[in-house]
C-alpha cells in the first residue's frame, strides 16, 4: 500500500499543482516503516509486554497518516479526473477506506479505458 501511495503521489506531483508535499510522504513512511518493525520487534519479543504498549501508539500515529494520504491522493485523482460526487469514475471515500489503492487503481484503469 505504501509504494502505491508513493507511486500515485510521485504521478499527481508531477502532473499537477496539487502537489502532496514531499516531507510529508517522508515523514509518513517513516512512521509506517517503524510501526511495522516496532511490530516485528514485539512479536519476537512477546514476553516483554511493554513493547506493545509502546507500539500502540506509534501505530496510532502511522494509521492517522496513512488515512491522511490515502484521503489527500484520493481527492487529488478526483479533481484530476474531473469526476464528481456520483459520476462512474468518482472515489467514493467509504469504498476507498476499504479496498484503498486497489480501487483507486481500478477507477484510474477504467479512466484510460474511457478515453
Amino acid at each position: 500500500m505504501i509504494y502505491k501511495l508513493y507511486y500515485f503521489s510521485k504521478k499527481i506531483n508531477q502532473n499537477t499543482e496539487l502537489t502532496i508535499p514531499n516531507s510529508f510522504i517522508a515523514v509518513t513512511i517513516l512512521f509506517s516503516t517503524f510501526s511495522f518493525v516496532s511490530l516485528i520487534y514485539g512479536l519476537v519479543n512477546l514476553d516483554e509486554s511493554f513493547i506493545f504498549k509502546n507500539h500502540l501508539g506509534i501505530h496510532i500515529i502511522s494509521s492517522i497518516l496513512d488515512i491522511s494520504w490515502i484521503t489527500m491522493v484520493r481527492n487529488r485523482i478526483n479533481t484530476i479526473t474531473g469526476a464528481n460526487k456520483g459520476d462512474r469514475l468518482w472515489l467514493n471515500p467509504f469504498i476507498t477506506s476499504i479496498f484503498h489503492v486497489i480501487y483507486m487503481q481500478h477507477k484510474i484503469n477504467q479512466s484510460l479505458m474511457k478515453s
